[in-house]
């Protein structure tokens, strides 16, 4: 039976990776006339970069990805709130290797209590999708609303379920208690900064100066 294991590289920051490590053992054969793809359910909290993805496709696979993966907004800016899901096509399939998907977090209000918010989400994995090679996708739009409805397929999906059944994330957020002190330091800051740019500037004009009455003495000599 095949093996999906999956465990999170630097939990605690802004800029995880799912590590996730595959092995088929006797599920691979007879798969000639199938796709494999590895899946990412993922939170609002939560999401990739398909530009990165991208440039990663020789170690992790063809990437397609369906639901909210705006780089900027904050959680509370979002449209989509039912996350997104992530399909990673396997291209060069082995009985065993590992790969790794960069996801990102959104930045969270500010709290009272605490500086991390728990995280929750679905462990990654994998599928076969077998009898249509013409298929992009498993064909999982039932299950998913997120997916574009396919009126006629004839692909047969073989699911391989992930453990553990979760992996648990915490973001890094701001406490309350802690804005007024930013914002007086921000004012402080620009308020030095403009001040330190009208010094400069008045600096040079003296040095300018000083330099131009000097050639106009020597000429005069």
């Amino acid at each position: 039976m095949a093996h999906i294991r999956s465990e999170l590289v630097q939990p605690h920051s802004l800029h995880p990776k799912i590590a996730t490590f595959v092995d088929l053992k006797d599920t691979y054969n007879n798969k000639e006339s199938c796709q494999l793809d590895i899946i990412y359910v993922l939170p609002p909290s939560v999401f990739v970069d398909p530009y990165q993805l991208r440039d990663l496709e020789e170690s992790i696979g063809k990437a397609t990805v369906f639901g909210e993966h705006d780089l900027e907004l904050p959680l509370e800016k979002i449209k989509e709130t039912r996350g997104s899901i992530v399909f990673l096509r396997q291209s060069h399939i082995q009985t065993k290797w590992e790969l790794e998907l960069p996801v990102h977090l959104r930045y969270q209000q500010p709290s009272i209590h605490t500086d991390h918010q728990p995280i929750t989400i679905q462990s990654p994995y994998a599928s076969w999708t077998c009898g249509d090679e013409d298929q992009p996708w498993p064909p999982l739009f039932n299950e998913y609303s997120l997916l574009p409805s396919i009126q006629e397929t004839s692909a047969e999906f073989i699911k391989l379920p992930g453990e553990p059944a979760t992996l648990n994330l915490a973001v890094p957020i701001g406490k309350v208690q802690d804005a007024s002190t930013v914002a007086y330091g921000t004012f402080g800051t620009v308020i030095f900064c403009t001040f330190w740019i009208i010094y400069s500037v008045g600096l040079s004009i003296k040095k300018r100066r000083r330099t131009e009455a000097k050639g106009k003495r020597r000429k005069s000599e």
